[in-house]
């Protein structure tokens, strides 16, 4: 390297850069990356999907209206109604129920059909989406439990639910 382009590097490096110039510098450049990125999909031709080589097993299933149920979200006390999506007999997704004005706003009117709600997604927080989790934790209790001696001593016992509601409705040997 001469002398003279040594000399213009350190000047260059040097170079005092004051706030006005950087944000030039620097939405120049910005400005330059995105007209950039734009430039990229204008350059690709649109490519039309070929429909007609689909399987019927290709298709999206979630949205048949047989593939949902509607139903009620009991993650907390709003009760939100929620559309449950279902894939070979499991949950697979849990969306808010389109009809359900706390879902969905404005929701739909309750005279539209179930085939054209069945593409139609309302909003669910994530507890309601957590759904899901709570429904196949191997933890989840799915009977009814009696405390089978003193408090504090963690011992259980299952009994039927008709026993246990006559118990309580009763009155019966509770504690």
């Amino acid at each position: 390297m001469s002398r003279k382009n040594t000399q213009e590097l350190l000047d260059l490096v040097n170079a005092k850069v004051d706030r006005r110039g950087f944000l030039k510098c620097s939405a120049l450049l910005g400005g330059s990356l995105a007209a950039a990125g734009l430039l990229s999909r204008f350059a690709v031709a649109d490519e039309k999907a070929d429909w007609a080589s689909l399987d019927v097993g290709d298709a999206y299933t979630h949205h048949l209206p047989e593939n949902q149920i509607y139903s009620v979200c009991q993650q907390c006390n709003t009760n939100c109604g929620i559309k449950v999506k279902i894939v070979d007999g499991l949950v697979a997704k849990i969306d808010g129920n389109p009809y359900s004005p706390w879902t969905l706003t404005p929701h739909l009117p309750y005279e539209t059909p179930l085939t054209d709600a069945a593409t139609v997604e309302g909003s669910l927080c994530p507890k309601g989406q957590a759904g899901i989790q709570a429904l196949y934790d191997p933890y989840r209790l799915v009977k009814v439990l009696k405390r089978d001696d003193k408090r504090g001593q963690n011992k259980w016992k299952t009994i039927s639910f008709d026993q246990a509601q006559k118990e309580i409705v009763e009155g019966g040997n509770l504690f």
